[in-house]
Parts: C-alpha cells; structure tokens; sequence
C-alpha cells in the first residue's frame, strides 16, 4: 500500500503533514468510472418506447364526449388495427375494407401519427388529428388520448377522444 504526502495546516498556524493510504482515492476514480459506464449503458427512452410500439395493434375500444356531454362507448369497435412497422417511422392503419399509409413520430408520451387523407376516417380511426398522448397500460395494451379531434362525418368536435389498443 502506497501512501501519499498531504500538507495541512492546523487552526493554530502550525504546518501537519499527513499520510493517507492512495486506495482511498482510487476508491472514488473507481465508483466515478461506474457511475460513468452506467450512464452510457442504459438505452434512451426513445428506443425502449421504439421497440414497444412495433406491431400490431387492435382496436379494442373507443370512447369519446359528444357535442351534448355524453359519454359515448365502443367496446366492439370496427376492425382497425394500427401497424407501426419499421424504424423509418412508417406505418400502415389497417380498416375493415381499406387500408392507408401513416407516418409516425413519438417522444416519451406523445406520439404523431400523419394519416394520409385523414378527412376521409371514420369516426372509430385514429389519425384525424396529428398529435396524441399515450400511455402503455402493460406490455401488450396502450391507450392514446387527445382533448378535442373533429369528426369530418358530422361536422362537430368530440372531445376526451380515447383509444385503447391491444397488440395482436
């Protein structure tokens, strides 16, 4: 064990010189090297959340408010099913007799999706806005929401617009 000279001055003016084993200074270099390697380790949200959104995914439901303050609820909603299929951020929705190309965005809890001809959806399909919140409920469930969307069918807006999906 090596020791290394420190000079100190003690409250009387005097001049100290201690000794204190070096391990003690490696022992810091040693958990600031660990603390360092952890944080370059540990993969950013966006891949994690990346990885998770990949598939399929199936309308499971849909419920929004009408223009009166009703709660309207789909349980049984039409098939719809949401592929986010690669890391170039494309897409494909998936409706019961057509299907339409999507562009996608997300960060840590919204997430764009750009339908092309959104003006065309219906009511049960997501897209007609760009911008969503959502959440992972578990591993094969998420749910996204948005305050407001227009309904192009009726010509009004619906507002706490919330889709569940589940991973097919």
């Amino acid at each position: 064990m090596r020791l290394v000279a420190h000079n100190q001055t003690h409250s009387d003016g005097a001049s100290i010189l201690l000794f204190t084993p070096i391990f003690r200074s490696m022992k810091t270099y040693f958990y600031l090297i660990v603390l360092i390697l952890a944080g370059f380790s540990c993969k950013p949200d966006y891949v994690t959340v990346g990885k998770k959104l990949e598939g399929s995914w199936r309308l499971e439901r849909f419920e929004y408010t009408d223009e009166n303050n009703r709660l309207m609820v789909v349980d049984t909603p039409p098939a719809i099913v949401l592929n986010f299929t690669d890391s170039k951020r494309k897409g494909i929705l998936s409706l019961e007799t057509d299907s339409r190309s999507f562009e996608y965005n997300f960060g840590p809890d919204q997430c764009n999706i750009d339908v092309a001809d959104e003006t065309t959806l219906p009511i049960e399909a997501i897209g007609k806005v760009q911008v969503y919140s959502y959440a992972f409920r578990d591993k094969k469930n998420i749910q996204f929401f948005i305050d407001k969307e227009y309904n192009y069918s009726t010509k009004k807006i619906i507002k706490n617009v919330e889709y569940t999906f589940v991973k097919q």
